[in-house]
């Protein structure tokens, strides 16, 4: 296939020749405004990517703090109570205890904190799951990952 090309000498040229100029001027915008759309988009992703970095960051501070917390006042670490398989749904009733069988307050303010628990002694991570703790106000129900 052969290119047809005008000569100089035709009056058409200068308009075809100008309206090819225009064709890539506005090609040429438009990839312009493509990149930068894409490079703003990259951007964007980059910002929310190290947010949401800094905010996984955070909560896992607040699980291990939390975690710590927890086996400070009940001397049983998290790891305990996942590791061990408890059979503790098959002797309890499947009754839900109405009442938190350990309670943590803590306040930044003071450096204290306040535990009340049902019992004196020891808590035994196998009789844990199902149990509810209070922590700051807040609920948790301890759930055994290990059912079998």
């Amino acid at each position: 296939m052969q290119r047809r090309s005008v000569p100089r000498t035709d009056p058409r040229y200068n308009q075809i020749r100008t309206r090819n100029n225009d064709s890539v001027k506005k090609s040429r915008e438009k990839s312009r405004r493509e990149r930068t759309e894409i490079v703003d988009a990259i951007d964007q992703l980059e910002q929310e990517n190290h947010e949401l970095t800094k905010q996984i960051q955070i909560l896992k501070r607040e699980y291990d703090q939390l975690q710590e917390l927890f086996k400070q006042h009940t001397g049983i670490s998290m790891d305990q109570i996942l590791a061990s398989e408890t059979n503790s749904t098959e002797l309890k009733s499947n009754k839900e205890p109405s009442q938190p069988i350990l309670t943590i307050n803590t306040n930044e303010v003071q450096t204290s904190t306040t535990t009340t628990t049902t019992t004196d002694a020891q808590l035994d991570p196998t009789t844990l799951d199902g149990a509810i703790v209070l922590i700051n106000g807040v609920q948790y129900k301890i759930v055994s990952m290990n059912k079998t």
